[in-house]
C-alpha cells in the first residue's frame, strides 16, 4: 500500500479541521454602514414586517437545553449510551475500510472515520441531539465515571502501597466534588450505579479506536 501524498494529507487534515469548526461558525454581523444603508431604502411597511417577522420563533430556533450551556440531564446518559454503541459501531465500519483500503488517501480515510471526531456524527444521531451537544455530553460524562469508578475496578491495589491508593481516593473524592458543581446531584446520584458499566463501554470504544490507528501502521 503506497502512503498518501503530503498534499492529500494536508487536504485531508484541513477537511477535518474544517469540519471540527463548522458547528461554532455564525454569521458575521452586518456592519453599520451596511444597516445605515439598508435603513435608507426599506419603507417604514417594510420595517414593520421585518419587525413582525424578526420576532416570530422559526422552526430553526433552538430548543431549551439543546446547547452546550445547559445543565446535563439524567437523560443524557443514556443518550451518551446509545451514542457510544453507535460510534463502536463506525469505528468496526472504519476497521473495514481500512482492511479493504487500496491507496494511501483510502487508509487516511479510514483512519480519521475511527477517531473520535470521525464518529461524533453517528454518535449524535443515535443520542438525539446535534454533534455540539454531543460532544459536551460525552466529555462531561466521560470525565465524570472515570472519577465516579472504583480505583480497585481499574488497578491492582494490592501491588501498591497502602498510602498510595489512601491519596489516589482522595484525589478522586475532590475531583467528584468539583463536578458536583457543574453536574446536577439527580444526575450524578443516576450516574453512580452506572459508573463501572459506562465507563467499562467509554474504555472499549477508546481502545477500539487505538486499535485502528495501530493496524494502520
Amino acid at each position: 500500500m503506497r502512503l498518501p501524498s503530503s498534499r492529500t494529507a494536508a487536504t485531508l487534515l484541513c477537511v477535518a479541521l474544517f469540519a471540527a469548526g463548522c458547528g461554532g461558525q455564525h454569521d458575521a454581523p452586518a456592519t453599520d454602514s451596511t444597516a445605515s444603508a439598508e435603513q435608507d431604502t426599506t419603507s417604514t411597511t417594510d420595517q414593520d414586517t421585518a419587525s413582525t417577522a424578526a420576532a416570530t420563533p422559526t422552526a430553526s430556533t433552538p430548543q431549551p437545553g439543546a446547547s452546550t450551556s445547559a445543565p446535563i440531564t439524567v437523560d443524557d446518559i443514556d443518550r451518551w449510551q446509545l451514542g457510544m454503541a453507535a460510534e463502536m459501531d463506525a469505528v468496526k465500519a472504519a476497521a473495514a475500510k481500512l482492511a479493504s483500503a487500496k491507496t494511501g488517501e483510502d487508509t487516511v480515510n479510514a483512519m480519521f472515520d475511527a477517531t473520535d471526531m470521525g464518529t461524533r456524527e453517528e454518535g449524535a444521531k443515535a443520542a438525539g441531539v446535534d454533534e455540539e451537544r454531543y460532544q459536551f455530553i460525552r466529555t462531561t460524562l466521560s470525565s465524570a465515571v472515570s472519577q465516579l469508578t472504583p480505583i480497585e475496578q481499574e488497578l491492582n491495589v494490592a501491588q501498591m502501597p497502602k498510602s498510595m491508593v489512601d491519596e489516589m481516593k482522595k484525589n478522586r473524592e475532590a475531583a467528584v466534588a468539583r463536578m458536583s458543581a457543574d453536574i446536577p446531584p439527580d444526575v450524578m446520584a443516576a450516574l453512580r450505579p452506572r459508573a463501572v458499566m459506562l465507563r467499562k463501554q467509554d474504555l472499549t470504544l477508546s481502545a477500539a479506536r487505538l486499535k485502528e490507528m495501530g493496524q494502520a501502521r
